[in-house]
């Protein structure tokens, strides 16, 4: 059964539709403030579900049904901690600690997010198991998230005139590990963006940062649903039809944003070539390519050294 989620709604059903929205003044404002640069106080996530909303992986973790979810998320940091290489997380913060196993697949209270919609617009689109299936990008608007936990919660290092979001130096400022954050709790939800060191070239590709809440059983959909009346821009769900993916999925590769560039590693470079290599989803527009209309002339009688000499370079010279 599918959950309400929060938020303003729209759904689009080709590539142009969603650039369009991604690059709308409701998303991108000047900023006068900035020298009337044009910036989106907007952070954004992809899922390739749209109606899975925001669980962290600690949370989806089948085991805490049947346990205490804080035992279980200190277990799995000490852990973290004590297994890792030797001198790993010397004189690191929990904070650092925690930072380092999201990026790393260890299930957290976090969830990843971006300040690019280009990249979002791969994760809602980036797997093919999911290509039947709607996916979305959720634009969360910043600075209002840090006005209501200003509001709502004073325990915080005020951001105001500072930053949009906290990085690792302001969160320890603030809250010295996660249990000073949890106590945090007793003067309000928390639901705070914060933005890790670029522990590799991954997080810088992809402009990385993360949700985080004063709870390890906090629903981050929750907090965000009962603000939505009185502050309707906080935030704006855009559903991507699953007819659409492959189309974006193929013009987000002409824009360079792909498992090449946001996986910089031979992992990555391998899933980019196998998807590069393979066929289109089914889903996708049938259009008569050069490559196609080559081999129709092939079932109509044109010889095979004739069809070689017409064969085009792609991709800088990959065929």
């Amino acid at each position: 059964m599918s959950i309400p989620l929060p938020g303003k709604l729209v759904r689009v059903t080709t590539w142009s539709e969603l650039v369009q929205e991604l690059h709308s003044r409701r998303l991108v404002q000047s900023r006068p403030e900035e020298g009337n640069h044009l910036r989106s106080p907007y952070v954004f996530r992809g899922i390739d579900v749209a109606q899975w909303g925001l669980r962290t992986s600690l949370q989806r973790l089948p085991r805490n049904n049947h346990g205490d979810i804080d035992v279980i998320e200190r277990s799995l940091i000490r852990s973290f901690r004590k297994y890792a290489i030797a001198g790993t997380f010397d004189n690191r913060s929990e904070w650092y600690i925690l930072a380092v196993g999201q990026h790393n697949g260890l299930p957290t209270r976090c969830l990843d997010w971006t300040f690019s919609p280009f990249v979002a617009a791969h994760f809602a689109c980036g797997k093919d198991e999911f290509n039947n299936q709607d996916g979305s990008i959720w634009c969360l608007h910043a600075g209002i998230l840090r006005h209501l936990n200003e509001r709502s919660n004073g325990t915080a290092e005020s951001l105001r005139r500072i930053a949009w979001v906290y990085d690792t130096r302001l969160l320890e400022k603030s809250f010295a590990d996660l249990s000073a954050f949890d106590a945090s709790h007793d003067a309000g939800e928390l639901m705070l963006l914060w933005e890790p060191p670029s522990l590799d070239q991954r997080i810088a590709n992809q402009a990385g940062l993360l949700s985080i809440m004063n709870g390890s059983s906090a629903s981050q959909n929750e907090f965000l649903r009962q603000y939505t009346d009185e502050f309707p821009d906080l935030l704006l769900r855009i559903d991507i039809a699953s007819s659409a993916k492959s189309e974006i999925r193929d013009m987000l590769d002409q824009n360079n944003i792909s498992e090449r560039t946001l996986y910089p590693d031979l992992p990555g470079l391998c899933s980019w070539l196998k998807r590069y290599y393979g066929e289109a989803w089914s889903e996708r527009t049938s259009v008569t390519t050069p490559f196609e209309q080559d081999k129709l002339e092939v079932k109509s009688g044109m010889s095979v050294d004739l069809l070689e000499k017409k064969l085009p370079l792609v991709q800088g010279g990959m065929v």
